[in-house]
């Protein structure tokens, strides 16, 4: 009994015990000094690592009475290599900044550029001329790059073909509407300097001008009459700006050889090896205009630009109608004739011999006078770009030779004995044309009395 009262008693502080133990903290249950080293403090805390992105499933909502059901669907990631795309110019732009692109297809074609200049726009107020240009020697493909990049590509270089550097003949074309030629560019960011040709130098000599002395100069060079000028009619924010002079004699004619040029905006692959060139034009001919003795008004007249005196005689004092000698006097004062060299049938010796009137065939007189008018100048001629001739009323043939004292120049029949010319029909050289080319015959007289009459028209390149 005692002893189970005894364990009682002791079970009974061990439990008082552990409960005053577990409201207590450890430190105070140990022995003084006694440091407590059981407690596990925790590590700083770090920042999660980056929450990988997900693509979340489809997942449908469940419906309600008053929602329709709404399906999410997984919303593309953007790729890391995925680039922005960029639109480039439109495909094979074919004009821009004065500059454009004629025959030929896509970014091949033949050169044009436009310029605002008088003599090439018939000074009209705004109005723009294109015209294309020669394809000179030193012409190359540095000087394409430049079209090229006017016309918003990144690549360019010079382009044969016969579509785009011929043209067919015009024969109607005049002096501006040749190709301009010596095109010249620069960049556009410095004051512009004025480049003009030194007439006197061999080649051409260009120089670079600045300042007062620029102009006065380039006026002069431009009173000189040795080129004409020109500016391509580029916006003043382009790149580039270019000008062009064109010479009296021309490298190139209306058909060409004229420039192309092939654009793109990736580097070319190869050229291929540029056409042969065409063979050379056969020789001129001799010199036709010393196969005639001209009279009169017109380039090269052998009695310095005046009629002989005794061909035209002056109105009366007495004329029925005065006005009407008057104007005809004047005509006569105006008019050219010629001597054409022939062989004598005889003795077949050279001569000259004087052209007779032909008075029965308008269309045979004209063509005559036109053939008269280019062989006077060596048609084809550097100097002039158009040719007209005009029939006029012809010239009776003086019955007697003029007084000794009779003022020069005059007309002697009596030189002429048995020389004397008429041309019956035939058709001259289109290229070379000269009235020995015709069919005609001489005589020992003119079977109208009268001498052939003309008038020449002339433009200069």
């Amino acid at each position: 009994m005692r002893r189970e009262l005894s364990c009682t008693v002791v079970v009974a502080f061990l439990l008082v015990m552990d409960q005053v133990a577990e409201a207590r903290p450890r430190s105070a249950l140990l022995p003084p000094g006694k440091l407590d080293t059981s407690r596990k403090y925790s590590p700083p805390r770090r920042a999660p690592p980056p929450a990988k992105a997900t693509v979340p499933s489809p997942k449908t909502i469940s419906p309600s009475p008053l929602v329709a059901p709404v399906s999410l669907s997984p919303v593309p990631l953007p790729s890391p290599r995925a680039q922005p795309s960029q639109s480039g110019p439109p495909l094979a732009p074919r004009e821009g900044n004065g500059i454009r692109l004629v025959g030929g297809s896509g970014s091949r074609g033949r050169l044009e550029v436009s310029s605002l200049d008088g003599w090439l726009n018939e000074y009209e107020e705004g109005a723009v001329a294109w015209r294309p240009v020669c394809n000179m020697v030193g012409f190359d493909d540095n000087d394409a790059q430049v079209m090229c990049e006017l016309l918003g590509y990144t690549y360019g270089r010079l382009y044969y073909s016969d579509e785009v550097v011929r043209r067919a003949p015009n024969d109607t074309a005049t002096d501006i509407d040749m190709p301009i030629e010596n095109l010249d560019c620069s960049p556009n960011h410095a004051p512009p300097a004025t480049e003009v040709v030194d007439p006197t130098a061999s080649g051409g000599r260009r120089l670079l001008l600045h300042g007062a002395a620029s102009s006065l100069r380039r006026d002069r060079a431009l009173l000189s009459s040795a080129f004409r000028r020109g500016t391509v009619d580029i916006p003043a924010d382009a790149p580039y700006r270019c000008e062009f002079y064109q010479r009296t004699e021309t490298s190139c004619d209306y058909t060409g050889p004229l420039v192309g040029v092939e654009c793109a905006l990736q580097p070319f692959p190869p050229a291929p090896p540029p056409p042969p060139s065409p063979p050379s034009p056969p020789d001129a001919p001799p010199a036709r205009d010393v196969l005639l003795k001209v009279y009169g008004n017109g380039p090269g007249t052998a009695s310095g630009g005046d009629l002989e005196s005794n061909l035209c005689v002056p109105p009366a004092a007495d004329a029925e109608d005065p006005q009407a000698a008057a104007d005809e006097y004047d005509m006569c004062r105006s008019s050219t004739r010629a001597d054409m060299l022939i062989t004598e049938p005889a003795s077949g010796q050279q001569a000259f011999a004087a052209l007779c009137a032909i008075d029965d065939d308008y269309d045979l007189a004209l063509l005559v006078a036109n053939t008269l008018c280019k062989q006077m100048v060596d048609y084809p001629s550097s100097r002039y770009s158009s040719y007209g001739g005009t029939v006029l009323p012809s010239i009776p043939i003086p019955e007697a030779d003029p007084p000794a004292d009779a003022l020069p120049p005059v007309f002697v029949p009596s030189a002429y004995a048995d020389k004397w010319a008429t041309i019956i029909g035939g058709e001259p050289n289109p290229r070379y044309p000269a009235l020995q080319q015709m069919d005609f015959t001489v005589g020992s007289s003119c079977a109208s009395g009268r001498l052939f009459a003309y008038k020449c028209t002339y433009r200069s390149r």
